[in-house]
């Protein structure tokens, strides 16, 4: 079976450049009941958007229930994986010769920063970033993101494709209008995409970072973030029970135990999360690199944790 023949294979790649900027939004409340609570927009819900239905509040209302903080704790929560992110490409700017990016999930959070291309391309233009998001009106959305290229083609693509297929990347190498090479080294994030892998998917969330990773060249990184069931924490009864609720209703994994999460990253070698420290750690997402000292520390943010991994010969800072 070739990679157009997968059956999780959708009419993938949106070209950016349409000039044509379409709304996120499904046709009508009756659509959206219809299908299980989107992803984008339940994390809209969570973070006081308004871009969601009402299948979509349900589930970020017992989402709200498993956190610290509730709604504004869920709001700090998908914030901080956003910076996450940000931290976790300028370092790999910094520090190596990776150019290429590819960002599974367009931005589920809004701040004033976003999208995140940009502040790539701040510090990187030439920069690759390909974005690759399942839901197709939020993949449509995406579109308005800039057409910039540069002489090896488009610095930024949205493409519309299965974030859970363990042969994602084998099509992504494999499309021609998806600038990537799979001789060169790239980063692809897998962050606040993972708590939301629905069980229909029939396919466990280790499987699929096990074969994304096994497709990455060597010399490529890995970062993952995902909320987590802090051991030892009062409130880690009260959210593993939570879960699952949540599992039951919405068929998702949403919280984890720390050594669930770090079975994602397989055999590969967990990058140190700070240059103050050369011990690899799976931390929370707050305070990998962070921008300065930790002037505050809230106890949700032990509830989403975060690593980075590298693929090949040992790299310096690992």
């Amino acid at each position: 079976m070739g990679p157009e023949d997968h059956p999780n294979k959708i009419e993938r790649t949106l070209h950016v450049g349409s000039g044509v900027a379409a709304s996120r939004f499904m046709p009508s409340e009756r659509l959206a009941s219809q299908e299980r609570p989107s992803r984008v927009r339940v994390i809209d819900a969570l973070v006081g958007g308004k871009d969601n239905y009402v299948e979509d509040r349900k589930a970020a209302d017992k989402i709200a229930q498993v956190l610290p903080g509730g709604f504004e704790g869920a709001k700090r929560l998908f914030t901080e994986d956003f910076w996450f992110r940000v931290r976790v490409c300028r370092m790999l700017i910094s520090r190596t010769e990776v150019s290429r990016f590819v960002l599974l999930g367009v931005d589920q959070c809004e701040t004033s920063a976003a999208p995140l291309h940009k502040l790539i391309h701040h510090d990187a233009p030439d920069a690759v970033v390909v974005y690759v998001e399942p839901e197709l009106d939020s993949a449509t959305h995406a579109l308005e993101f800039d057409t910039r290229t540069n002489d090896r083609g488009p610095v930024v693509r949205v493409a519309h494709d299965d974030i859970y297929d363990p042969a994602l990347l084998t099509r992504l190498f494999d499309d021609p209008s998806v600038p990537l090479d799979d001789s060169e080294p790239v980063a692809l994030l897998h962050c606040a995409t993972l708590p939301f892998l629905s069980s229909d998917n029939g396919i466990a969330a280790e499987e699929v970072t096990s074969g994304q990773i096994d497709t990455l060249p060597a010399g490529s990184f890995f970062a993952a973030s995902h909320l987590c069931i802090p051991d030892g924490t009062a409130g880690s009864a009260a959210a593993a029970r939570a879960t699952d609720v949540v599992e039951e209703i919405f068929g998702i994994g949403l919280c984890r135990p720390e050594a669930e999460i770090a079975a994602f990253f397989g055999d590969l070698p967990i990058v140190a999360p700070s240059p103050l420290t050369t011990q690899p750690a799976l931390v929370p997402c707050s305070k990998w690199y962070p921008p300065g000292p930790l002037l505050e520390q809230v106890a949700v943010d032990d509830y989403n944790v975060g690593a980075v991994a590298h693929k090949g010969k040992p790299w310096p800072y690992a």
